[in-house]
């Protein structure tokens, strides 16, 4: 099952009744404004993206992990737009916890070893965000559509092509696109299309306590992963490779990722210098 959302989507198990734009607008932020969005805090239940660069489709992100995985995620009560002011809105479930990136230091081995589990969905045949529409990472950005670059794509040799073709796009010598267009066939191919949440790192997940499972000895920890924004089916190499090139190498959670992750060493070179070079 790959499919959009019906806009607007209400939920109809809601906790409380939804905050109104008003109580949204004079809501607190909770992370710093940036490209058009905010992120606010409304009351003790619900947070709340929105801003003219909100794109709707991380709410049907989420709706679709939480309806064919057991990956833990907000839970999405409301997706809609107000056509007066250009605004999108996602309103999700306040999760409280704190970061992975707060906690890293104070975690023990084995809770390390339980924080991500991730399953692969059965690939819909495409290269592209759900719904069959363009990729949404920054690599595939174009000012005006242009279908062989945005996508989606059929085959991961048309995604390679859209990589070189951005080169040249963005107005750099087509020497190099070409060089990416004799080399990219050998390195990036036979990766097939996996749902990948685009942004793996710490600050994206959140840990909470599990009282249910947390004994005398033992403390069991919940996972919510946040910020499904450039999610997608992009090529099974995608996620490592992008979780390695955020590194800041200040501490151990590099040696985790190969356990939470299925490693792609020989690619990740390639992808960062192409990140370098057409998102940059």
């Amino acid at each position: 099952m790959d499919s959009s959302v019906r806009l607007p989507y209400y939920a109809t198990d809601v906790p409380f009744p939804l905050p109104t734009e008003a109580e949204i607008e004079n809501a607190p932020n909770i992370s710093p404004e940036y490209g058009g969005r905010r992120v606010v805090q409304v009351g003790c239940h619900y947070v709340v993206k929105f801003g003219k660069g909100v794109n709707l489709v991380e709410g049907e992100n989420m709706l679709f992990v939480q309806e064919m995985t057991k990956v833990p995620v907000p839970r999405v009560y409301a997706l809609y737009s107000n056509s007066q002011t250009c605004k999108n809105y996602i309103v999700m479930e306040h999760i409280a916890g704190e970061t992975l990136a707060k906690l890293w230091a104070s975690l023990t081995c084995a809770e390390k070893e339980s924080i991500v589990e991730l399953r692969q969905l059965p690939s819909p045949g495409y290269y592209g965000s759900i719904g069959k529409r363009c990729l949404l990472d920054e690599i595939f950005w174009t000012r005006h559509a242009e279908a062989t670059i945005n996508g989606p794509f059929t085959t991961e040799a048309a995604l390679n092509e859209a990589m070189a073709r951005k080169y040249t796009y963005d107005g750099r010598p087509r020497y190099r696109a070409d060089f990416y267009r004799q080399c990219l066939p050998h390195i990036f191919c036979g990766h097939k299309p996996t749902f990948t949440h685009g942004d793996c790192q710490r600050k994206n997940i959140m840990i909470r306590n599990d009282p249910q499972r947390t004994t005398a000895s033992n403390r069991a920890l919940e996972l919510v992963i946040l910020d499904w924004e450039k999610s997608g089916w992009y090529p099974s190499y995608w996620e490592y490779c992008l979780a390695v090139c955020a590194l800041r190498w200040d501490d151990d959670w590099g040696l985790w990722i190969e356990k939470i992750l299925d490693p792609f060493i020989s690619e990740v070179s390639w992808l960062q210098m192409l990140r370098l070079e057409l998102w940059s």
